[in-house]
């Protein structure tokens, strides 16, 4: 699910230096309650964020943290799992959004 799209190509061309570079925050409720059961705490980086851009060769590059080092300050084993789980699926998108293994 798209949750929210932040288009920062279009205020950085406001300001002199036009980029195609999008923040997308997308995330999927089932995946995301396989997480929030065990601590609502990380909700905080649930659902995730994705920045895609355009280098300047035109190559097309996706950056974003994995769930589970950002869920790193919760000990919690059940979450940990979930979290690495969902670091699978992202690196997954990430890998055919830019066509270039992680």
């Amino acid at each position: 699910m798209r949750f929210s799209v932040i288009d920062h190509g279009k205020w950085l061309a406001v300001m002199g230096r036009p980029a195609k570079a999008l923040m997308i925050v997308l995330g999927n409720p089932l995946i995301a309650w396989t997480m929030l059961q065990h601590a609502i705490a990380a909700g905080l980086d649930v659902p995730v964020r994705l920045s895609i851009h355009e280098d300047p060769d035109g190559r097309t590059r996706v950056s974003y943290n994995l769930p589970s080092t950002l869920m790193s300050f919760i000990d919690n084993d059940q979450l940990a799992w979930a979290a690495r789980g969902l670091d699978s699926k992202l690196v997954a998108l990430a890998e055919m959004i830019s066509g270039v293994p992680a």
